[in-house]
């Protein structure tokens, strides 16, 4: 036979690869199989201790129970058993004439051992759970006891408090007791331990904090009252008298004397004590200058209508010019109402807020009521009901800063008169003529025909400067009062329109009756709708017998046709 022929070199590779891809499958398919069953076991055993331990621990509950309730019943029997047993000796002795002592001493004995017994018991149960609670309690103690840091600067411990941020308030306090410094290298780094309040302890304040910094700095400090305002500060002085007198002084001279007024200053103001460095002392006439000095600030003003330069600079207190270099775009638009323009005001820099109630009386503005009707002619208004303004008396807190005030809350309001509601008569509809019963005609707009009979012959506008409608009428005939109305003049004259009536129906409207030959009624009189009120003629310009007859709106030449066809 021939020589086995060897594999080529893919071939023995590929079987190579096989084989121990084939040994490592079967590796990991044992291992997952021997895991499988590791689990399994795991949890077996597991559920089986967990049965054994609730098993264990329901029998364990049970056998507690049961010794529990023997040794507390127990002494109980005992104490029965031996009064059983001492029962015949007792009657006996009794029997006898004697005291049973030996038969109540060994029951009292037993009584004694019963409730030895039961103190015990309760003792033994009981002392655990006491230990338990008073180790919570402890534990909770300590848990919720505060924690704070003791606070060393220049190697000196200084105080103790919550947290860092209180030192770096302390620093800025300390930094707000310079008028005028870099005091970023004033403040040294500071050094903190972690320990627990003792019992009682406080937390020191910043401000004392910062009292405690200066006086382990190298500066010259003293002990003084520091002035602030706004927070800003001002400079410290030696004695705090004499700056509270003048401060008080302000007060005082600001008050008006109105019943509980309130008098304060407007910003807030801070005499603090404290230790301060040497250098932030100042003059106390120094201080007061500044008190007393006055500041320019910027305000805005906004124009109202009837505001004119002469005005504002008089509200103001300052010169047009002043006013116009602020406000450059004035030389070009001039006022307009709601503009606001920037002022330069000068003020105390003291400034005081003055706060008090008052009591004053106001009007009470009545609503106006409209009424619709189609009886008059669009465009036809006329008060029924005239109305009236209430009025009201009103509690409100003024407050006022440098006398000008500033704001006003109104505490309360009670009402003396109650205002009346106008209603006007307002018409919405067209024009139409409407003949009565009568032969009278009434327009829809509420005005009739001022006469008997005739027709319009000349209207508005007929010839040059004609201001009404020509109604020919024989000499005499009755003229009406278009309208009810009170007269408000009667001319009798040679020329123009004559001898005429004028009169006001109300809410602008006037009519007039001209060329009449008689008038039948006086300045002031009211006269209601259809009454007779002259008579046709001719007097003034006219070349014949007619009415002349026109009607106005507010001064404003209307068509008669309009009002009476």
């Amino acid at each position: 036979m021939g020589k086995a022929q060897k594999p080529s070199l893919l071939r023995f590779t590929l079987i190579w690869i096989y084989k121990n891809l084939y040994v490592l499958g079967i590796t990991l398919l044992r291992r997952r199989l021997r895991l499988h069953r590791q689990i399994r076991r795991f949890f077996k055993r597991l559920r089986g201790g967990s049965l054994r331990r609730l098993e264990q621990a329901k029998e364990f509950l049970i056998s507690f129970r049961k010794r529990l309730i023997q040794r507390m019943v127990t002494p109980f029997v005992r104490l029965g058993t031996v009064r059983s047993q001492m029962r015949p000796v007792i009657e006996r002795s009794k029997k006898d004439g004697k005291i049973p002592i030996q038969a109540y001493f060994t029951i009292a004995l037993t009584f004694l051992r019963l409730l030895f017994t039961i103190l015990r018991t309760l003792f033994n149960y009981a002392v655990p759970i006491v230990a338990a609670i008073l180790l919570f309690q402890y534990i909770d103690g300590k848990a919720n006891q505060p924690f704070g840091l003791d606070v060393y600067y220049n190697d000196i411990r200084i105080g103790f408090i919550e947290t860092e941020s209180d030192f770096d308030e302390a620093a800025r306090i300390i930094k707000k007791r310079y008028i005028a410094s870099d005091t970023s290298t004033l403040i040294a780094t500071p050094h903190f331990v972690v320990r627990e309040a003792r019992p009682g302890e406080d937390y020191t304040s910043q401000k004392e904090l910062a009292n405690r910094i200066l006086a382990t700095s190298q500066d010259k400090i003293v002990n003084a009252y520091g002035f602030y305002v706004d927070d800003r500060f001002y400079g410290a002085v030696r004695e705090s008298g004499p700056l509270i007198e003048e401060l008080e002084s302000i007060l005082e001279d600001a008050r008006t004397g109105v019943e509980d007024e309130k008098v304060g200053f407007a910003k807030r103001i801070r005499v603090e004590p404290g230790v301060y460095p040497l250098s932030s002392i100042v003059d106390f006439k120094s201080l007061k200058a500044k008190i007393r000095s006055y500041e320019t600030v910027d305000e805005i003003y906004t124009v109202e209508y009837g505001d004119s330069p002469s005005l504002i600079a008089t509200k103001t207190g300052l010169s047009y010019d002043s006013i116009v270099a602020l406000n450059p775009f004035l030389e070009e638009t001039g006022l307009l109402p709601g503009q606001q323009l920037l002022l330069n005001q000068a003020r105390p820099f003291m400034s005081v807020m003055n706060t008090y109630t008052t009591v004053y009386e106001e009007e009470v503005p009545y609503e106006v009521e409209e009424v619709e009707t189609s009886t008059y002619v669009k465009g036809y208004r006329m008060v029924s009901v005239k109305g009236e303004p209430g009025l009201q008396r009103v509690t409100a807190a003024i407050s006022t800063v440098n006398g000008v005030e500033v704001s006003r809350e109104i505490l309360d309001r009670v009402l003396i008169r109650a205002p009346i509601t106008e209603k006007v008569i307002v018409g919405t509809n067209n024009p139409q003529n409407i003949v009565s019963s009568g032969g009278t005609r009434v327009n829809s707009s509420g005005f009739m025909w001022p006469t008997v009979g005739g027709v319009i012959n000349v209207g508005l506008g007929g010839y040059p400067g004609h201001t009404g409608v020509d109604i020919p009428r024989p000499a005499g005939t009755p003229i009406f009062a278009a309208a009810a109305g009170r007269v408000v003049r009667v001319v009798n004259s040679g020329v123009g329109y004559g001898r005429y009536v004028i009169i006001d129906h109300g809410n602008g409207y006037t009519t007039l009756y001209a060329h009449t030959s008689a008038v039948y009624v006086s300045v002031g009189q009211y006269v209601n709708q259809g009454d007779v009120i002259a008579a046709v003629g001719r007097t003034g310009n006219a070349t014949g017998n007619h009415l002349h007859f026109e009607v106005r709106y507010k001064g404003q030449i209307m068509n008669p046709r309009n009002y009476i066809g």
